[in-house]
């Protein structure tokens, strides 16, 4: 099995409000001014919003703009409801993680207690991000029904006309800045030198730096603190590493 595929670490909820954001901006706004919409800061949370949006097909984000895509026009311009959730379950399940579990399991009971577990060991997903990727997965199944009371992942159903329409919807090309590596960037191997300050604003601001990394988080959600714990993470396995040898 393929690790180390497309997966969101944000909900569709959060992405297609962010979205909407835009939308509601004209269509194209920068980064600040999307997080000024929803009443955000800059984050590495948000930023991960941000990803989530691409993954999702939603959004492109490039040089720190944000556009809604021709995926989410079709969504808000449905013409009608089945329509429109067709095309919903067809946003939901763009990353490959998605898609492949999708596939997977559709006509059969949903492994729901393991499931974050065969996250880890068959896409690569980190442990400390699994059970929320997980439940993204889960919460999105049951909104758009696609996950019955029996817990059996059920397949989608729409008339050949509505599919018809979905299957012509443009590709997006692929964007030149991808944000989760923007907000997890990969360690040094050397000694890291980090500060943790409190803010008056209670906000609280992590510095990292070290040869080849230089960024500092601002953390106002629990989401922020996962971002810099599987960092932290990551440095850890490349010290023990070097440790080692």
């Amino acid at each position: 099995m393929p690790k180390n595929l497309n997966y969101p670490l944000a909900s569709f909820q959060k992405a297609y409000a962010l979205s909407e954001a835009v939308d509601a901006l004209g269509g194209s706004c920068t980064v600040e001014n999307c997080a000024l919409k929803m009443q955000r800061k800059i984050s590495g949370g948000f930023m991960v919003i941000v990803s989530s949006a691409q993954k999702f097909n939603l959004v492109s984000f490039e040089k720190s703009i944000i556009t809604i895509s021709e995926e989410y026009k079709l969504i808000k311009h449905s013409y009608t409801n089945t329509e429109r959730m067709a095309l919903l379950r067809k946003a939901f399940l763009a990353p490959q993680v998605f898609s492949i579990l999708y596939d997977r399991f559709k006509g059969r009971e949903l492994p729901a207690n393991m499931l974050d577990k065969i996250l880890i060991r068959e896409f690569g997903v980190e442990e400390i991000t699994a059970g929320r990727v997980a439940g993204y997965f889960i919460e999105g199944l049951k909104t758009y029904g696609l996950l019955n009371g029996q817990n059996v992942v059920e397949e989608a159903k729409g008339n050949n006309e509505e599919q018809n329409q979905i299957e012509t919807i443009a590709d997006i090309k692929p964007v030149a800045i991808d944000a989760e590596q923007e907000t997890n960037p990969k360690p040094s191997i050397e000694k890291t030198d980090a500060s943790f300050n409190n803010i008056k604003t209670e906000v609280y601001e992590l510095q990292l730096s070290g040869p080849g990394m230089q960024n500092k988080f601002t953390i106002e959600d629990e989401e922020d603190l996962e971002i810099v714990e599987a960092i932290l993470k990551k440095i850890r396995k490349v010290l023990n590493t070097k440790a080692i040898n």
